[in-house]
């Protein structure tokens, strides 16, 4: 847009929004988080929304102070955007609030947080793996 233009005003069908969600993080909403059918202490987590074509997922993740998550491989790409905290890997990278980090397909890794974080993550839709939390 020219800089001397004002901002035009777009209207949107109010049937094209029919399906938006609103995900606000309430404590009450906070589960277990499980790899392989256990809990893992000092995770938990929050679904939020499916692709409705099963290519992903998404989910808050909270990490307690001092929680140390297990080593844990990646069959496909996920994506974990850092909301609040710091999020430690297992190299002993620190990334904090609005760092977003890719894990490839076959990368493994572990997680923990000094003070504690809440990241969101999107990954691949599971078809059977084992880990992702179980909805």
């Amino acid at each position: 847009m020219h800089p001397s233009k004002t901002a035009e005003t777009y209207l949107v069908d109010s049937a094209s929004l029919a399906g938006r969600r609103c995900y606000k993080i309430r404590d009450a909403d906070w589960r277990a988080l499980e790899i392989h059918g256990t809990a893992v202490p000092g995770y938990t987590w929050i679904p939020l929304s499916d692709d409705e074509g099963g290519g992903w997922t998404s989910y808050w993740m909270r990490i307690d102070a001092g929680a140390q998550g297990p080593m844990h491989q990646h069959p496909t790409t996920e994506l974990i955007l850092v909301v609040d905290g710091v999020f430690t890997d297992s190299d002993g990278s620190h990334f904090q609030a609005g760092d977003a980090l890719t894990y490839p397909a076959g990368s493994s890794h572990s997680s923990c947080s000094a003070q504690g974080c809440t990241v969101l993550v999107v990954a691949r839709a599971s078809t059977g793996l084992t880990d992702q939390p179980a909805r």
